[in-house]
């Protein structure tokens, strides 16, 4: 095992309370009467990105410009309850990050949202986290196909010259893992807190389990090259 893969925003910090909330201000903002409660946002989240979330629950006739238009002001709220909220890595992040530079793992940050969201997540963790600290960083414009297509995760390991035997991702959804499972990347499931959980593969619970499974991986691969 070569790589860690980190598969989105939500691995590295907890924001979902605050995208619902953006979401909900976006569309008031345009007169669009719905309102997500957090168990209804919950039962939405697999479906992968902002567009696709907001069209599986708008009204079919809904124009293209509107669904955008209300996507690229949810973006807008969304940093500007990012900058305002004390926000900090998940738990484990940093020392799963710190364990992989020194054991010289390459890591990544594997995502499908946009770079303006990114900037946002990173601006929001400066104290914390720097895009220096991946090897590689994604985003939306890297593929055509998001999340839970399996074409960012072929992009990244194309991009780090690895196949996928040689990386293990964690992921945030369920739907987030099958894009890497799909690729053939052993994924793990760091849930958020807003995730419906279904199966549960891979699932890990807490910071210690992240150290362990890329620190066990490493072992393994080093007596098995020896």
């Amino acid at each position: 095992m070569k790589a860690v893969l980190f598969g989105s925003i939500g691995v590295l910090a907890e924001t979902s309370e605050l995208q619902r909330r953006a979401y909900n201000a976006a569309l008031d903002a345009l007169g669009i009467e719905l309102q997500w409660n957090i168990a209804t946002y919950c039962a939405h989240i697999n479906t992968v990105g902002g567009k696709n979330r907001l069209a599986s629950v708008l009204p079919k006739n809904i124009s293209a410009s509107l669904l955008t238009d209300i996507h690229e002001l949810k973006q807008k709220l969304f940093l500007n309850l990012l900058a305002d909220a004390d926000i900090t890595p998940r738990p484990g992040i940093l020392e799963a990050l710190r364990h992989c530079k020194e054991i010289g793992l390459k890591t990544g940050l594997i995502t499908t949202t946009t770079q303006m969201q990114l900037e946002g997540i990173f601006t929001a963790l400066s104290q914390h986290l720097d895009p220096s600290d991946f090897d590689i960083i994604t985003n939306k414009s890297d593929v055509i196909a998001e999340k839970p297509s399996s074409d960012i995760y072929t992009h990244a390991l194309s991009m780090l010259n690895l196949s996928a035997s040689d990386a293990v991702a964690i992921e945030d959804t369920e739907m987030n893992q099958v894009a890497a499972s799909k690729a053939g990347i052993t994924c793990y499931l760091l849930a958020g807190n807003y995730a419906t959980i279904r199966d549960g593969a891979h699932q890990i619970f807490s910071a210690e389990q992240i150290f362990e499974n890329t620190a066990s991986s490493q072992k393994a691969w080093a007596k098995g090259a020896a």
